[in-house]
C-alpha cells in the first residue's frame, strides 16, 4: 500500500514509498524455503503494488510484477536484471504449483543458487501468532495456547538469525518453526496478546524452548538428540500427562531402496548394497540414538538416528518415522518401523501441555513442568508495548491508559468515512502510537513533519500528545482511514494523483468548493503524477496535493461524487484526461 504521510492544517500529507527501518522486534521469515521456485508473479490483491530494485532506486507501481532466476541475476519481466526486488502493498505470490501466499508485509526477492529467495519482514508478535496457528491446534485449551505462545516467542528471540547466511532469520518449515500465513485464528491471537512480550529466561538469557508434538510418555534430554547441547532445564523425565490420551503408537513400512536414495539425497554415503537396519544404541529415555546399516560391500555404517530420521522424512514425508522412540526390523527389501510419540521429544510435549490445561493447570505451571528452572520475563523492548482493542481497531502503545482514548475517536471516524465512501474496511485496523518523536522517526523512517504513515493494515502515529497539541489528531486519523478505504477499493493501476486527490477531497469537501488558484488548475496531470511519485521537496509536494484536490473537486462538481468514486474500481474514462497526456490514467482504463 502506498504510504500516506499525514496531516492537514499543521503538517503535510506527503506521498511516496519510504523504506522502513527494521525494528529490533521485527523478524525476517523465508517463504517457500522447502521448495524454492525459479519464477513467480506477485499480484496486487487490492490497490496496487509498489516495488524497487534497490533501496535508492526509483519506485514503480502496477497490478503485478513477474520475476525469475537467471544464474545469479534476478530478472524482472519488462525491465533489466537486478540483484533484488523490494515490494510493498497487499499482494499474492503465485509460484507455479506451490500454494499461493497472500501477505501485506514488506517483501524482498533475491536469487540464490538458480532459484528465487523470498523473505518478509514481520512484527515479532505477528510472527508468533502465525506460527502458533500452524504449530498448535485451535481446539486446545487457552492455557496450553498461552504456553505455546511463550515458547514460540522465546524460540524466536533465542535463535533469531538462524538463517542469516540465507538472508533471513527463520525458514517457514519444521527446521525452525512452521508458519501458517493468513490463518485468521482468533484464539491463537488472543493467546499471543495475553502473553505479549513474555519469554522464558535462564541465567538472564532466552531459553532454548524446543517443543514437539508427543513425547510418548518420556521427555528426552537435549544432549540425547543434540550431543553438544546440554541445558539443565532440558533434562529427561517421565510425562504422565502425555499418556492420558494414549502414547500415539505408529508403524511404517519403507523400501530399503527408498531409504538409500533419501540418505544419498542428504549427502550421506551409506555402503553400496547394504541390506539391514539395526539399532546400535539407545539414549537414557529409550530413544534410538545410533543406527547401523549392515550387509553392504564395505564395513558397517553408523549414523545418528535423528540425522537418519530427518533425511528420510525430508525426502519421503514427515509421517514415515514420527519419532526416535522406535523399534525396526528388516524384512527382505523393506524396513518396518514401529514406535510411539512424534517429534524429537525435547522440551515441551504439546500433547502433555494440552492435558495439563484440561486438568486446570495454567500456562505458567505448564512452562515450569517442561522447562524447569527457567523464569518468565518480559523482553526488553517488547515489555513496553501493550495492546487494547475495540470493535474495528487494535491499538499498540506503551501508555495504554493515556492512548486508549483514541479508540472511540477512531471508531467514530471510521463509521463516518465508510458511509462517505460507500464501502467498508474488510479487516481490523491496527493503530501503533509511538511514545516519542525519536522512536517514531527511527522505526518508521518518516521526517518529523509527517504525522502518520500507513503500511499494510497498520497506521503508525506520532505521540498522541503531539498530535493533540497541534490540533490534528482527528484530521490525521481521518486521512489515514480514507487511504485504507480508497486503496481497498481502487483497481490496480489507478494513478497516484487521483487516489491522493480523492482522499484530500473526501477529507475536506467543503474546502474544495471554493475558487482555486490558477496554479492549482494549471498543473498538468503528468506534472502532478511525477511530483507525487518522485519528489521529496515539501513545497513541490504541497502544490501537487493542492492541484490534485482541486482537480477532483472540479470532477465532482461536473460528474457527481458517486460517479467519481466509481472510477476507483471501473477505471478513469479517457475523456477526463483530455489533452493532458495522462498515460497512467488512460492505462488504468484499458
Amino acid at each position: 500500500m502506498k504510504i500516506a504521510r499525514a496531516v492537514g492544517i499543521v503538517l503535510l500529507f506527503a506521498l511516496g514509498l519510504v523504506p522502513s527501518t527494521t525494528s529490533a522486534q521485527d523478524v525476517r521469515v523465508g517463504l517457500f524455503t522447502l521448495h524454492p521456485p525459479a519464477a513467480a508473479t506477485i499480484r496486487a490483491v487490492s490497490g496496487e503494488l509498489h516495488w524497487r530494485s534497490c533501496p535508492a532506486c526509483k519506485e514503480k507501481s502496477g497490478a503485478s510484477v513477474s520475476v525469475r532466476a537467471s544464474g545469479e541475476r534476478l530478472m524482472i519481466v519488462g525491465a533489466d536484471g537486478a540483484r533484488e526486488l523490494r515490494v510493498t502493498g497487499n499482494y499474492r505470490i503465485e509460484a507455479g504449483e506451490l500454494p499461493a501466499i497472500d501477505l501485506h508485509f514488506p517483501l524482498r526477492v533475491e536469487v540464490r543458487e538458480d532459484h528465487l529467495s523470498f523473505s518478509v519482514t514481520v512484527p515479532q508478535e505477528e510472527y508468533v501468532a502465525e506460527v502458533l496457528a500452524a504449530e498448535a491446534s485451535d481446539s486446545w485449551k487457552d492455557e496450553a495456547l498461552k504456553a505455546m505462545a511463550v515458547a514460540v516467542r522465546t524460540y524466536a528471540d533465542r535463535f533469531r538469525g538462524a538463517h542469516e547466511k540465507d538472508g533471513f532469520d527463520f525458514c517457514d518449515t519444521t527446521h525452525c518453526q512452521v508458519v501458517r500465513w493468513n490463518s485468521r485464528n482468533p484464539r491463537a491471537r488472543a493467546a499471543v496478546e495475553a502473553t505479549s512480550g513474555e519469554i522464558l529466561e535462564f541465567d538472564g538469557a532466552p531459553a532454548r524452548t524446543y517443543y514437539h508434538q508427543n513425547c510418548g510418555g518420556m521427555v528426552a534430554a537435549s544432549n540425547e538428540i543434540w550431543p553438544d547441547i546440554f541445558a539443565t532445564y532440558l533434562r529427561g523425565h517421565s510425562d504422565p500427562y502425555c499418556v492420558v490420551s494414549g502414547d500415539l503408537k505408529w508403524e511404517s513400512v519403507i523400501a530399503l531402496a527408498d531409504v538409500d536414495a533419501a540418505l544419498r539425497a542428504a549427502a550421506l554415503a551409506p555402503p553400496k548394497g547394504w541390506t539391514e537396519i539395526e539399532i546400535a544404541g539407545r539414549s537414557a529415555s529409550g530413544r534410538a540414538q545410533k543406527l547401523r546399516l549392515a550387509g553392504g560391500a564395505a564395513d558397517d555404517f553408523l549414523i545418528s538416528a535423528s540425522t537418519f530420521r530427518y533425511a528420510v522424512s525430508r525426502s519421503l514425508g514427515w509421517n514415515k518415522i514420527r519419532s526416535d522412540l522406535f523399534e525396526v526390523r528388516t524384512e527382505g527389501d523393506r524396513a518396518v518401523f514401529f514406535g510411539r510419540g512424534a517429534g524429537h521429544g525435547v522440551g515441551m510435549c504439546q500433547t502433555g501441555a494440552e492435558e495439563m490445561a484440561v486438568e486446570g493447570k495454567d500456562y505458567r505451571e505448564i512452562l515450569d513442568f517442561y522447562y524447569p528452572g527457567t523464569q518468565l520475563a518480559k523482553q526488553g523492548a517488547a515489555a513496553q508495548w501493550q495492546k487494547r482493542s475495540s470493535e474495528h481497531f487494535e491499538l499498540e502503545t506503551t501508555a495504554p491508559e493515556q492512548d486508549e482514548s483514541v479508540l472511540p475517536v477512531a471508531e467514530k471516524l471510521l463509521a463516518e468515512e465508510e458511509k462517505n465512501v460507500g464501502s467498508d474496511v474488510p479487516f481490523r485496523v491496527q493503530l501503533k502510537i509511538f511514545a516519542t518523536m525519536d522512536a517514531y522517526r527511527d522505526q518508521t523512517g518518516q521526517p518529523g513533519w509527517v504525522a502518520a504513515s500507513t503500511r499494510g493494515h497498520v497506521i503508525r502515529l506520532q505521540p498522541l500528545a503531539t498530535l493533540k497539541s497541534k490540533g490534528v489528531l482527528e484530521s490525521t486519523l481521518r486521512h489515514e482511514l480514507l487511504h485504507l478505504l480508497v486503496e481497498e477499493k481502487a483497481r490496480a493501476g489507478t494513478p497516484v494523483w487521483f487516489r491522493e486527490g480523492l482522499v484530500l477531497y473526501l477529507s475536506s469537501p467543503s474546502m474544495s468548493g471554493a475558487p482555486h488558484d490558477a496554479a492549482d488548475i494549471s498543473m498538468t496531470i503528468e506534472q502532478m503524477e511525477t511530483i507525487l511519485e518522485k519528489s521529496q521537496k515539501r513545497d513541490e509536494v504541497e502544490k501537487a496535493y493542492t492541484a490534485a484536490r482541486a482537480r477532483i473537486a472540479s470532477l465532482v462538481r461536473e460528474h457527481g461524487k458517486e460517479t467519481v468514486l466509481g472510477w476507483l474500481s471501473r477505471g478513469i474514462p479517457r475523456s477526463i484526461t483530455g489533452g493532458d497526456g495522462d498515460r497512467a490514467a488512460q492505462a488504468s482504463h484499458d
